[in-house]
Formats: structure tokens, C-alpha cells, sequence
């Protein structure tokens, strides 16, 4: 199998964290060596469409059959990316694949894998929020497993989005306001402690990039 480097555009640090600590050991079991970057070096955060269109499209246009790149992008205030505007009686899931096709559309480039995450990284922290007290040792965090579960319910996490005041990591922050302070190192510790098979089976869109990338080196074999 063709050994691929993955260059990995992360809206933050707790993305590129996740990235260093969790998505990396394991995609170097399929030849995939991921390389993490901040969308916007020095601070990270959202970058224009336009602006990110240009910067991938110099590299993939030089790259190798064996060099791609994806992204990491929440889609909770994605700004005007193409495609991002609701349509009457799409679900969020719908809408997030008519994002990342339109990406694709927009840069019609095979080593260009987009992904939107859904709707935060933050969704991936509410699988399991048992493990947020370990986070705060000092009893900050120890209602908040009760305080989320009462919050969140029965929604999928990848579905827990109603707003400015209530999407993930706002939900995470009001229960344990230190969490705006410590998430890069809070919010992938605690991804790494419930584990990729659990992240996975919880957030089926996420799932569906991770198997993505999984095989990224079947389609360079083929190309």
C-alpha cells in the first residue's frame, strides 16, 4: 500500500490536538501519516472559503498522487461557504454533506477530502461526558455530567446545535465554565479517554470521514 501524507487543516488547537493525540496513531495503521495545521497559523479559527479555495488549490495542484488534504471545519458559524444556506426540510446531516460536496465542486480535486464537523468539535465530547470531571481535578467539572444529560437528552450528539447560547461547546461551558479556557487540553483528553470506536459509533458523519481517510490509500493505488 502507498504510504499517504495527510495534510489536516484544524479550525483550532483542540482540533489540531485531536488530530496529534487520537486520529494520528490510528491512521498509521492504513499507511496514512496525518500532518495537523491551523487554518489560520498562530491563532487558528475560521478562514474565508475563498482564501482556504486558493491556498489548497496551490498545494493539491503540485502535489503527488500521495499527498492529500482534508479539513476539520465546525459547521456551527461556518460563515459563507458554499452551499452553507438551510434548505426547507434538509436535515443537518443533509446539509453538511451538500457543504462538503460543494467544497469539493468548488475545488474539483481528488486529494482534496473536505470535512464538516457536526456541529462542533464539542459533539464528540458530549458521547461520554462522564469523563469531563477527570479534566478538573479541583471539582469544577462534578456536576456536569448531570447538568449535560438533563441539557442534551436524547439528542445525538451530532445533532446538538439550537443556537448561540446552546450549541455544544456552549452547553459544555455553562456547566463547567473553565472548559472555554482548557479545551484544547480538556476537549481531546476527554475524546481520547471514550475512544475512537465510541466516537465513531455515536457520530455517524464523522465515522464516515475517519473510514474516508482509512482508505485513502486504495484510492492513490488506483489512481
Amino acid at each position: 500500500m502507498t504510504p499517504i501524507t495527510l495534510r489536516v487543516l484544524c479550525e483550532g488547537q483542540t482540533e489540531r490536538n485531536f488530530v496529534t493525540q487520537i486520529l494520528m496513531p490510528h491512521l498509521r495503521a492504513f499507511h496514512v501519516f496525518a500532518r495537523p495545521e491551523l487554518l489560520q497559523p498562530g491563532q487558528g479559527g475560521v478562514i474565508g472559503w475563498e482564501r482556504l479555495r486558493d491556498s489548497i488549490k496551490a498545494e493539491v495542484g503540485r502535489s503527488r498522487k500521495h499527498m492529500y488534504v482534508t479539513t476539520i471545519i465546525d459547521l456551527y458559524a461556518i460563515g459563507k461557504y458554499p452551499g452553507v444556506e438551510a434548505l426547507a426540510g434538509e436535515s443537518a446531516y443533509e446539509r453538511t454533506a451538500r457543504i462538503e460536496a460543494e467544497m469539493a465542486r468548488g475545488l474539483p480535486n481528488p486529494r482534496f477530502l473536505p470535512y464538516i464537523q457536526m456541529h462542533e468539535f464539542e459533539a464528540l465530547v458530549l458521547v461520554d461526558v462522564s469523563h469531563l470531571p477527570a479534566q478538573f481535578p479541583d471539582g469544577e467539572a462534578n456536576e456536569a455530567p448531570r447538568v449535560l444529560r438533563a441539557s442534551v437528552g436524547d439528542t445525538p450528539p451530532e445533532l446538538v446545535n439550537d443556537g448561540a447560547n446552546s450549541a455544544p461547546s456552549k452547553r459544555i461551558i455553562s456547566a463547567v465554565p473553565l472548559y472555554r479556557y482548557l479545551k484544547p487540553i480538556a476537549g481531546p483528553a476527554v475524546t481520547r479517554a471514550i475512544g475512537l470506536p465510541r466516537l465513531r459509533e455515536a457520530c455517524p458523519h464523522f465515522n464516515e470521514w475517519v473510514t474516508r481517510l482509512e482508505h485513502i490509500g486504495d484510492r492513490a493505488e488506483d489512481t
